[in-house]
């Protein structure tokens, strides 16, 4: 017994110099490691990774006391700013998007281009709520280290070791799960209890994607697809039609789109065709993703959903087979190709046999930049692609920045037609961010009747899609896209159409005919490249007629999942995960 008394008193002792030492930093710590608790769903799991996480900043308070106070301020001041970075970002991310930083909100860091970046910026963080709460953050850390130092210092030897006790009995449990494993106690506390810490949490999810992730290993992706441009067959081409346009939108919304159905005139160019029986307009297709990289993965290739991200490259792409097919094909983009991870316009563009990209040096040795750059800035340039075609067959991707956020800049002020009056929102502000949204689908309309204007004279056939769409202030002070875990319906409601021309429509009736037969079928935009495919007369080996919305054979009962369950439309529109 006495020897247990002896034991006891040398623990409380050391702990309690420990403590009077640097108890600050522990309760810092363990307080910046708080968001933890919502890397879970379940908040009774998150409280448990709270409680390890404590214990193993307890572990790292007593392992750099034993360092020399000249090395160990520096090393705690360290610590202390990585924890509160990752409390901040994390606070931010909760706040704004219901979810912490996770491996979604890294692939889509690292995916991203600097001008989305800024804009991203400017939007989101560079305002007088988010600036002056991080203000006030660093006066409170301030203020809480100045004073938790002095309440450690000031504490009565005899107090320090009655905390040291109270910390031992908290900490009982995990302490024996690690003595009953000792013989792997450093791959346990390395897996198990620094996983607890939010800054050890993003090194591990950051470490898996650059093992696993192949963005931005160029060779590697680059050397696969073009193994599988020689094992994709084409088993029958009879692809006549002379030019083939694909214009990919961006975060639009279909609900906010006159032509489906709003209350506000947001398309009445794209109406006017609609009613003259130019437009096939697809009804219940959804998005195969809530972002741009994981949806423009799938769409140009036979690449699905359920599937793993890194393995899109293990399959065909559209241009390759177009290419294969005797079409000249184009990639016009207002978008970059570049990211700090590289990015998909880059991926696809070079397998095509011309690219441009608004903004940076393109073969022609032309240069455009203008700040805050529309969609119009593509019509030049389309026109002069255009005027100086002479292949026979011509496939033609343009890749507009539709309506991404910011969306005051997606549009010139002519365009700014609707205002907060307009809209039936019940906060101020989310009436002007969705009249600005909404000016964005105007112009938006304006940009691909343009498109269409330019073909109206040829025998030629457009799809329009958006990669994903966008929740505007949709029961919660929200406007933007986030992962499928926080999203809802309005992140994959999108518009699907399909433009003919007169020369067209006379020319294949039977394609109109089965158009018009399926604009009503539940689709989804990572089975679209089969449909792309029949309707100019393409056969791969990877073609599954079940997955051609155009075809007799369509398997309409293939479920949708989204978020975890079957979508079905207009069903949970304002239902989200928070």
């Amino acid at each position: 017994m006495n020897k247990i008394k002896k034991i006891l008193a040398a623990v409380g002792s050391i702990g309690g110099k420990i403590l009077k030492a640097d108890g600050y930093f522990f309760v810092v710590l363990a307080i910046l490691n708080l968001p933890i608790i919502f890397f879970v769903d379940d908040l009774e799991v998150g409280a448990v990774n709270f409680w390890f996480g404590a214990f193993a900043i307890l572990i790292v308070t007593a392992v750099i006391n034993l360092l020399p106070l000249k090395i160990r301020r520096p090393i705690q001041g360290v610590l202390i700013i990585i924890f509160a970075a990752h409390f901040v970002t994390d606070t931010f991310l909760l706040y704004k998007f219901g979810v912490p930083l996770n491996m979604d909100i890294l692939q889509i860091i690292l995916g991203t281009n600097p001008t989305e970046a800024q804009e991203f910026l400017l939007e989101y963080v560079v305002n007088f709520k988010v600036l002056g709460g991080l203000t006030a953050f660093i006066f409170v850390l301030t203020a809480l280290i100045f004073a938790l130092k002095k309440f450690f210092s000031t504490r009565s030897d005899e107090r320090l070791k009655h905390f040291v006790f109270d910390l031992l009995i908290i900490f009982f449990p995990p302490m024996m799960i690690y003595i009953c494993f000792a013989v792997n106690a450093l791959l346990s506390i390395t897996n198990n209890l620094f996983l607890k810490t939010t800054p050890w949490h993003t090194v591990k999810e950051a470490q898996y994607l650059a093992d696993t992730a192949p963005i931005g290993n160029e060779s590697k992706i680059f050397s696969e697809m073009d193994k599988q441009l020689e094992t994709e067959k084409i088993l029958s081409d009879e692809s006549d039609i002379p030019f083939v346009i694909f214009v990919l939108g961006e975060s639009t919304d279909r609900n906010h789109m006159q032509l489906y159905g709003y209350r506000l005139p947001t398309t009445p160019l794209l109406n006017a065709r609609y009613e003259r029986g130019e437009i096939f307009r697809f009804n219940d297709t959804i998005a195969c993703a809530n972002n741009t990289s994981p949806a423009m993965a799938r769409i140009f290739t036979f690449a699905e959903k359920d599937e793993s991200m890194n393995d899109w490259y293990f399959h065909a792409n559209l241009f390759d087979i177009v290419r294969r097919a005797g079409y000249h094909t184009i990639w016009l983009s207002n978008q970059r190709a570049l990211g700090l991870w590289g990015n998909f316009d880059k991926y696809f563009s070079v397998r095509c046999d011309e690219k441009y990209f608004i903004g940076v040096e393109d073969p022609i040795e032309r240069k455009i930049k203008v700040d805050g750059q529309i969609d119009g800035v593509l019509l030049p340039v389309l026109d002069e692609l255009l005027a100086a075609s002479t292949a026979e067959k011509n496939f033609l991707l343009i890749h507009l920045y539709g309506t991404h956020g910011i969306y005051r800049d997606r549009y010139p002020a002519e365009f700014e037609k609707f205002s907060a009056a307009d809209e039936d929102k019940p906060e101020e502000s989310w009436r002007q961010v969705t009249a600005e949204y909404d000016n964005a689908v105007l112009y938006n309309d304006f940009i691909v009747n343009e498109i269409i204007r330019r073909f109206e004279d040829k025998n030629a056939v457009m799809i329009y899609i958006s990669d994903h769409g966008e929740e505007v202030c949709e029961g919660r002070d929200f406007a933007c896209h986030s992962a499928e875990e926080e999203g809802n319906v309005h992140m994959i409601e999108i518009p699907a159409i399909v433009w003919a021309s007169k020369d067209f429509r006379e020319r294949y009736p039977e394609k109109i005919s089965v158009l018009n037969s399926a604009v009503d079928r539940p689709y989804r935009t990572d089975y679209l490249i089969h449909a792309l495919l029949e309707l100019m007369d393409i056969r791969t080996t990877s073609f599954d007629a079940i997955k051609s919305i155009i075809n007799d054979n369509f398997d309409s009962t293939r479920p949708r999942i989204y978020n975890g369950k079957p979508y079905i439309k207009n069903i949970g529109r304002l239902n989200y995960v928070r």
